[in-house]
């Protein structure tokens, strides 16, 4: 009887089975809009105050080389940019989300795998496909897992992005199979972040941190680097360590049978904050117009969400942007003067300006379970939010948001995913043909030199 195949071994053939199959073309469509999506929030994040600091001790790290630092008029070296670019895809928490495993992956994976596909000089074919790999392979040990490592307190956006980095590169690096176990051994054996990092820089730094990983494992394994092959099974292995010996081996089983991009689904924000204070957004917004209720008659506000949404939004009066875009209030606030919640609202003009803290003074947060009116269905995302405004005269106004716009139940259109990827692009003052950039991402499988992008 041969021995059972170790978790490495399965995820190093997976990776090999998905380069060998043709992907559905819905597959293709929702990786391309990702790529997009990732992009924007690249440009926009760029020109943040943290990452200046970012690019500036990266520059004194990294070597040049002919890879892409996007928003500047630099290029270094596979590592590098893929540090500085998932740095900069989370700086304004714009990025997707995607509940296997409560991850952002195309932070970390487009990154990775844009660097490498960049230092080769490889078609956006190539990149589109790796791209899809590695979104894929993080998000089968994501569900694994389950989302119980989250609720542990790893941020898994570290801890799983490092696995599909190292995934992605794999299978644009066209190395053997023992070189990609060495390369997966080395990336997850080095896992590790915790939410704590929440409302600081550090969240975004171990975004960076993560890309790179897999762009080195890689690097290191074709140079015959070695890591541990049992770091999933070990008695001080991942699964030990991170999740009490549980793990569903099933899901990565199935890689290549079953789309994570299909199921669950991968999320993008209309909203440059904390996805977890979207519904509740979405669902005051649609009081206020619906009502035509004026702030100034607003008593007070009750947003009863699941426990999920309290461990995110902790921030209940915010002082920065960072704790800003983790505070449910705020975005409430946000919503009631503006109707909106955008890139330039995040800075100490509109979060100490006395209306909106005024406004964060009626928001309460109440945890509690799903309403007893609302049956749990498909339909029902893990953030959902039950929104209850109460005007001075008395009135009272309800709405149960499952899954807001742009969640993969409730997909954001393509007029509105450019309409995003310019509001990017003119924040970060960028001078470029905004619509000839977005033709070039959307139709990157027909882009014959990955160097010609961004």
């Amino acid at each position: 009887m041969k021995p059972a195949k170790l978790v490495v071994e399965k995820l190093a053939n997976g990776i090999i089975e998905l380069n060998s199959i043709p992907f559905p073309e819905k597959v293709m469509s929702i990786a391309k809009e990702l790529i997009v999506d990732v992009s924007g929030a690249i440009l926009a994040g760029s020109c943040t105050d943290s990452m200046h600091s970012i690019f500036d001790v990266a520059s004194e790290i990294y070597s040049s080389g002919n890879c892409n630092v996007i928003g500047r008029k630099k290029s270094f070296n596979p590592s590098g940019a893929a540090f500085v670019n998932g740095a900069s895809a989370h700086s304004l928490e714009f990025d997707d989300n995607c509940y296997a495993g409560v991850v952002h992956g195309s932070a970390v994976v487009f990154p990775a795998v844009l660097a490498f596909a960049q230092h080769k000089a490889l078609s956006g074919l190539d990149l589109l496909k790796s791209f899809i790999v590695g979104l894929e392979i993080e998000f089968a040990v994501a569900k694994a897992f389950s989302n119980s490592i989250y609720d542990k307190g790893w941020w898994t956006t570290s801890v799983l992005g490092s696995v599909g980095s190292a995934a992605g590169v794999a299978s644009l690096a066209n190395t053997n199979i023992r070189e990609i176990e060495n390369a997966l051994s080395l990336a997850i054996s080095g896992v590790g972040s915790i939410r704590a990092v929440r409302g600081t820089d550090a969240k975004h730094y171990y975004c960076g941190r993560a890309a790179e990983s897999g762009v080195i494992a890689n690097l290191l394994a074709m140079e015959g680097s070695t890591g541990p092959l049992d770091v999933f099974e070990d008695r001080n292995g991942i699964i030990s360590i991170l999740n009490d010996k549980a793990f569903e081996h099933s899901h990565i089983n199935n890689i290549g049978k079953e789309f994570s991009l299909l199921t669950p689904g991968v999320d993008i924000k209309k909203y440059p904050v904390c996805y977890a204070s979207h519904a509740a957004a979405d669902g005051i917004k649609s009081i206020i117009e619906s009502k035509n209720i004026p702030i100034e008659n607003i008593d007070k506000i009750i947003c009863t969400v699941p426990p999920i949404i309290a461990s995110n939004l902790t921030f209940h009066k915010p002082r920065t942007a960072k704790e800003a875009q983790f505070s449910l209030e705020f975005s409430i606030a946000l919503m009631l003067k503006y109707r909106d919640i955008k890139l330039e609202h995040l800075s100490s003009e509109y979060i100490l300006d006395p209306d909106i803290r005024n406004l964060i003074n009626k928001v309460s947060m109440n945890v509690s379970k799903l309403p007893k009116r609302i049956k749990p269905t498909r339909k029902i995302c893990p953030e959902w939010s039950n929104v209850e405004l109460f005007t001075k005269n008395g009135e009272s106004h309800e709405k149960f948001v499952g899954a807001p716009l742009g969640s993969s139940i409730d997909p954001l259109p393509r007029n509105m995913l450019y309409k995003k990827f310019n509001s990017c692009v003119e924040f970060s003052n960028i001078k470029f043909e905004t619509k000839s950039v977005y033709e070039k991402l959307i139709n990157i499988e027909k882009l014959k030199n990955c160097q010609e992008l961004l």
